[in-house]
């Protein structure tokens, strides 16, 4: 589910761009689904690490909970305790539905294509340093385009 990085530089990169590149991603969603005749549905999992026991993801939902009414002396103790526990990884989708049409799209694989350079699952990958000013910034101009570009093209092909 994560990719792997073919650099540090590019792990940190992707650090700098994964938050604006969702955000884009979310925001050209919206736009473009606005007036589409399918019913639209975001939808959450959970995706566990290999070889993560029904024991765990059970005592990490209750340290969860505790964490939301813990007051401020044991929030450290219940943080410290879910750090030695695996950690789910999100999964956001968009489903999209018309009649007995459903369509899916993987909100974190757009977000990959749209940060990484030709992105495929499961190989090491490279971000878009066109997405970078010359100072480290984000240029949002770039970011934005390409991502409207691949949501055209994501919701054309899911809808088609």
């Amino acid at each position: 589910m994560l990719p792997t990085f073919a650099t540090d530089r590019d792990h940190a990169l992707a650090n700098h761009l994964m938050q604006p590149c969702l955000i884009r991603i979310i925001d050209n969603l919206r736009k473009a689904t606005e007036n589409l005749d399918w019913q639209i549905e975001y939808t959450q999992a959970q995706h566990w690490p290999e070889g993560t026991t029904e024991a765990q993801r059970q005592q990490v939902a209750e340290l969860a909970a505790q964490l939301d009414q813990a007051d401020a002396d044991t929030v450290p103790q219940i943080e410290q305790a879910l750090c030695q526990l695996p950690t789910p990884t999100p999964i956001y989708h968009l489903r999209l539905t018309q009649g007995e049409r459903v369509a899916t799209l993987d909100v974190w694989e757009l977000c990959f294509r749209l940060c990484f350079v030709d992105y495929e699952p499961g190989q090491p990958v490279t971000v878009d340093e066109s997405l970078v000013e010359a100072d480290g910034e984000v240029d949002w101009i770039t970011l934005d385009e390409k991502a409207k570009a691949l949501i055209t093209q994501a919701l054309t092909a899911a809808t088609a």
